[in-house]
């Protein structure tokens, strides 16, 4: 029911933000559906979800409509003002701000270049030039809209090397003390593992990618394995794996409060971009599940998140590249991999470390994204199944590695040798990974949109049309009247 819901809520801002259909034109097709549904089934239940459908279609419309406003023109120009410090993510060459400017009560992007101690909830003093984002192409030619991009984030202006000065040290909050930590994070590794394979580290541990020179992170890019440097529902499996470990002698439900407190506190630490909140979510109610003793549902999981994302950032949902692929990569590992896992069956299943399994992953994943990538950047690596079987392997090690060297760093001598052991491994995964990125990439043509509609249609219809007809069929019996013979 929950799906059900959350597919019609979605159509209906899909015909409001994408196809431009009135908000008339929806209420009308949403009336005429749930008066469908009503006649079809003609019982109390097909009614309750005929207008429960219909709802759910006018309110998916309604929302994007609720976010069109206008931004004064004021926002922008040559400006001196105040605003609140949001985020903060240090970069090698720059900081970057996300501030909410106290006069307008709008957010604001700042590429600060020289160094800043902003945390957030700091009070800043800008000076400098405020633009409005402009759409730009990539180094593949496609035409990015940056400003849907940003709008979606709810930012509406940026500066570029504003001049920034602290004048309020803001108090304590969750996102302050996650930044900070974050921060911290960093320069124990820093200390301990040499550059930039900490950087790697960072980012495989806690998401963070502060301390990746442009160089590597492109290197992962071209690879297809840029993925690996965000947090994921890996990481977060990887964390309830350790902490129920470690707190293996507490009672259950004590365990499971921690193991959540620990997943939230690690979206914080990684910035909460849209991967990392996506997977906290779903292992939140994976977690859940555990405690209500109830089987856990991947499909609902994942429609909760996505109504998350909705209805906190509708705009998030048709304008962030980040959320279309983790939603993407997630579907295809929970639903397709185990599908066409037969087709692998030639491949012997080991223990421990199932290369199978790998195998299995590298090869669907770059496949299932194929079409989106062909739509948003148009380069498609050849190397990524070969680059993801060698990130699969040492992904976990050098995770485990950098949390053990956290655990570990008031130890000097255990922690130095830890770091010299990862920095050996790290440098060897760049180097394996810098002669794989000499194999050429593959320029695709630019396809619309509703392609890439398409081609996942005709994905879903060819693997799951018999659990397709088997669900209409079910819905059909509930709700269809019942039977009675009278005499």
């Amino acid at each position: 029911m929950l799906e059900l819901l959350t597919a019609a809520l979605i159509t209906g801002a899909v015909a409001y933000h994408t196809l431009s259909l009135s908000l008339s034109i929806i209420a009308l097709v949403a009336c005429s559906i749930a008066l469908w549904c009503a006649v079809a089934w003609r019982t109390a239940r097909g009614l309750l979800l005929a207008l429960s459908l219909g709802c759910a279609l006018l309110l998916g419309a309604i929302t994007m409509w609720s976010t069109e406003r206008q931004v004064p023109e004021a926002l922008f120009g040559n400006r001196a003002f105040e605003g609140a410090v949001s985020t903060v993510d240090r970069r090698l060459s720059h900081t970057t701000l996300t501030i909410e400017d106290t006069v307008y009560h709008e957010r604001l992007q700042l590429f600060v270049y020289e160094e800043t101690a902003a945390l957030p909830g700091d009070i800043i003093s800008v000076r400098g030039e405020i633009e409005k984002p402009e759409s730009f192409l990539t180094d593949q030619g496609r035409l990015f809209d940056y400003p849907s991009y940003l709008a979606a984030k709810g930012i509406q202006g940026v500066g570029y090397r504003p001049a920034v000065l602290i004048i309020d040290e803001g108090r304590f909050s969750l996102e302050r003390l996650a930044t900070k930590i974050r921060f911290a994070i960093g320069a124990i590794l820093a200390r301990f593992v040499s550059f930039p394979v900490d950087g790697i580290i960072a980012g495989m541990t806690v998401g963070s990618q502060g301390a990746l020179p442009d160089d590597v992170e492109e290197l992962f890019r071209t690879t297809g394995v840029l993925h690996v440097l965000v947090l994921s529902g890996y990481n977060i499996m990887l964390l309830a794996g350790f902490l129920a470990i470690v707190l293996r002698a507490l009672p259950f439900r004590v365990r499971t409060a921690f193991s959540i407190a620990a997943i939230v506190l690690l979206v914080l630490i990684s910035g909460s971009g849209a991967a990392s909140i996506r997977a906290g979510i779903m292992g939140s109610i994976a977690i859940l599940s555990g405690v209500a003793v109830r089987t856990y549902r991947p499909l609902r999981a994942l429609s909760i998140a996505l109504l998350a994302f909705f209805f906190v950032s509708p705009l998030s949902v048709f304008s962030d590249p980040g959320l279309h692929l983790s939603f993407i990569a997630t579907a295809s590992m929970l639903f397709v991999v185990p599908k066409v896992s037969a087709l692998f069956r030639f491949i012997p299943q080991t223990r421990g470390v199932d290369v199978r399994e790998l195998f299995t992953l590298a090869v669907v994943m770059p496949l299932m994204t194929l079409p989106y990538i062909m739509y948003f950047s148009g380069m498609f690596p050849w190397s990524a199944p070969l680059a993801n079987i060698l990130l699969a392997l040492a992904t976990p090690i050098l995770m485990a590695g950098g949390i053990v060297l956290l655990a570990l760093s008031w130890v000097a001598p255990l922690a130095q040798l830890l770091g010299i052991l990862l920095s050996a491994l790290g440098e060897s995964v760049l180097s394996i990974l810098t002669v794989l990125s000499r194999i050429p990439l593959w320029q695709m043509l630019e396809i619309p949109w509703w392609t890439v509609v398409l081609c996942y249609g005709v994905i879903v219809a060819a693997l799951f049309w018999r659990a397709i007809f088997a669900t209409a069929r079910q819905l059909q019996n509930a709700l269809a009247p019942s039977s009675s013979s009278s005499d």
